[in-house]
């Protein structure tokens, strides 16, 4: 059972900001499926409201800039973990960062970041926008370095594979969108007293996100997970695994609030305070959407509300379950 002490809010926009990303999605996604119905299918999921839990303060324009980018991004994560080739590097779209990203040509993912690109560059300005380059830089490196073990079948020690991890999430794109959306700038003396909280929220959001996914990965046979990690490198049980990331997860947040209500600010005050605002809700959210995910929990979920019990994962679904397990067939995984 996670503590789940930050706070949750959602953005008050969400359901405007649900149906313009749909259309949008309609628009600029098709070419990255197979066929209309697969995107309506991948549209019923609303991975990209994952936007609306994590930032539920930033203006509209940037909120809905927010939502579709991940859209496009966890696309980007899928196609990657399918692409069977670490070589399978698109040509560059996006003026200002380097010649190639990890996108395998012909995923029909070109289009839709380059329009989210066009118009993210349009929203923010120069110094912001340049900071948001060196964050897709981050990911687009560290993803392909993701893409290099996967195509060796090798899986990094957990220590490392959470340091890469929490760059191919792409938070740190994110938290400068957020800072965007908030009407902040953040000099660098502001960045450097938000630091330590801010890598607490980095680790947490990982943490998180892999113990949340794993049934989504173990039967995508990704192993770029660092319950998969735990478990290959120390030769863990699923559970003990289950409850050491649950006490990773406990301590960042701890350290996380801690930092908040503590940090020395030598830069803009009020602004450093809106950040660390912003910090509290990204972590509270993100952990909230985790359960709510049918990305990661099956098409038709519907969380229950438990937090404490038995998870059962099949290959098509997450079970929550307050007391014993639920009677299954043979393949399944009891945690």
């Amino acid at each position: 059972m996670l503590s789940t002490r930050a706070p949750v809010r959602v953005h008050p926009d969400l359901p405007t900001l649900e149906h313009v990303s749909a259309q949008w999605a309609r628009r600029f996604l098709l070419a990255a499926f197979e066929d209309a119905g697969s995107l309506d299918a991948y549209i019923r999921q609303q991975s990209g409201l994952w936007g609306c839990y994590i930032a539920p303060t930033v203006d509209v324009v940037t909120a809905e800039l927010i939502v579709e980018w991940t859209c496009v991004l966890f696309l980007a994560d899928d196609a990657l973990a399918t692409a069977g080739t670490a070589g399978a590097v698109a040509a560059a779209a996006v003026p200002g960062v380097r010649a190639g990203h990890p996108f395998p040509a012909g995923s029909g993912l070109e289009e839709p970041f380059a329009d989210l690109w066009d118009r993210t560059r349009r929203a923010l300005d120069p110094v912001l926008l340049d900071r948001l380059g060196q964050a897709v830089q981050l990911y687009f490196d560290n993803a392909e370095c993701e893409n290099v073990d996967r195509a060796l079948h090798r899986i990094p020690p957990p220590a490392e594979l959470l340091r890469r991890r929490m760059a191919t999430l792409a938070i740190e794109f994110y938290l400068v969108l957020i800072e965007a959306g908030l009407g902040l700038r953040l000099s660098a003396a502001s960045l450097a007293d938000a630091a330590p909280a801010t890598q607490c929220a980095l680790e947490h959001i990982a943490l998180t996100n892999d113990l949340f996914s794993f049934r989504k990965e173990k039967y995508e046979h990704d192993d770029q997970n660092l319950v998969v990690a735990y478990r290959h490198h120390h030769g863990w049980s699923l559970q003990r695994t289950v409850d050491h990331l649950c006490t990773a997860i406990d301590d960042a947040e701890h350290r996380l609030l801690a930092a908040c209500d503590s940090v020395p600010i030598t830069g803009d005050r009020a602004a450093v305070g809106a950040y660390l605002d912003a910090l509290r809700l990204l972590v509270g959210g993100n952990q909230h959407w985790n359960y709510i995910a049918a990305r990661y929990h099956g098409e038709h979920h519907r969380w229950n509300g438990v937090r404490a019990g038995t998870v059962t994962l099949y290959p098509d679904r997450t079970v929550f379950a307050a007391t014993g397990p639920t009677p299954a067939p043979a393949t399944k995984e009891t945690l």
